[in-house]
């Protein structure tokens, strides 16, 4: 946290804020769902998006929960207690904004419009492009050495984490190596 306690201008982001951002993206299925229309709700999309849609709220609840215990705030560029890394944060370093994504594509599943899971898509990309990359600069501005040794052990979404990434082969055995 820079010494006044504020956030640097060079990484505010004017536009929804993330829990606006997934109320667009459950509004933009509407349109398709009535092209659609009848659902079809087959038992295993419905539990599906249920078992999303309750996963993906249960992991945002105990993000907050954690950021509070922590005293960070929840809102992006928020004044910083410390760096959270226990809980889902020990695998991912946005699991709030994957409990987003997985209350969007619930919904998808729920009202039994899978082909509306573009909305997910799309709002993952918002996200990302519109929040995390920005946050993560702000974090390694922020916090330093701590947030770069954490940020190469834990995934960003899901998967490999960074450092993993980069200490993995550039290519297949037998394929040319593309590392610049």
């Amino acid at each position: 946290m820079n010494p006044q306690g504020s956030q640097p201008s060079s990484h505010s982001f004017h536009g929804p804020r993330p829990p606006r951002a997934l109320l667009f993206s459950i509004l933009v299925q509407i349109p398709g769902s009535l092209l659609l229309w009848p659902p079809s709700h087959d038992a295993a999309s419905v539990s599906l998006g249920f078992a999303l849609l309750l996963a993906g709220g249960a992991l945002d609840v105990w993000c907050v929960k954690l950021f509070q215990a922590h005293k960070t705030g929840v809102c992006p560029f928020s004044p910083l207690g410390g760096l959270v890394t226990a809980g889902p944060y020990r695998v991912s370093r946005n699991p709030m904004y994957l409990g987003l994504v997985m209350i969007g594509a619930g919904i998808a599943f729920v009202t039994g419009f899978a082909g509306n899971l573009w909305a997910s898509a799309a709002l993952a990309l918002y996200l990302h492009f519109g929040f995390i990359v920005r946050e993560e600069a702000f974090l390694r501005e922020q916090l330093g050495a701590p947030y770069l040794e954490y940020s190469s052990r834990t995934s960003r979404w899901l998967g490999l984490p960074d450092g993993a990434r980069r200490a993995a082969p550039a290519a297949l055995p037998g394929m040319p190596e593309t590392r610049p």
